[in-house]
């Protein structure tokens, strides 16, 4: 998509894709030259827009992500602290004391 001169005069051309090959599609250096040209800036200035948009998006999507890490692992640990554990990797479960007490051990002098 280009305005290309040649022999001294600029016309349009625009490159398309078909069927894996570039084709060159001649549009001349008349009216219908210059609505092409302004079609394609559009398209352009569009994509563009979405890809800033996209861009945006992406980070935000990165951030969430990031506190999804730090908050699951800041939940692990408070589980951890409050005596659970995960068994077999899976659910999470409460240690059992097995019949001990804190207070029932002996204490030295």
């Amino acid at each position: 998509m280009a305005w290309e001169k040649r022999a001294g005069q600029y016309f349009y051309y625009r490159s398309r894709k078909k069927q894996g090959r570039v084709v060159r599609e001649y549009l001349g250096r008349g009216a219908r030259a210059v609505k092409a040209a302004a079609e394609d800036t559009e398209r352009q200035a569009v994509r563009n827009e979405e890809r800033i948009e996209r861009k945006a998006w992406e980070a935000l999507d990165s951030q969430v992500a990031t506190l999804d890490q730090l908050m699951t692992l800041l939940s692990q640990t408070l589980l951890v602290d409050g005596g659970w554990y995960r068994h077999n990797r899976g659910e999470w479960r409460r240690r059992r004391n097995d019949g001990r007490n804190d207070s029932t051990l002996p204490t030295t002098p």
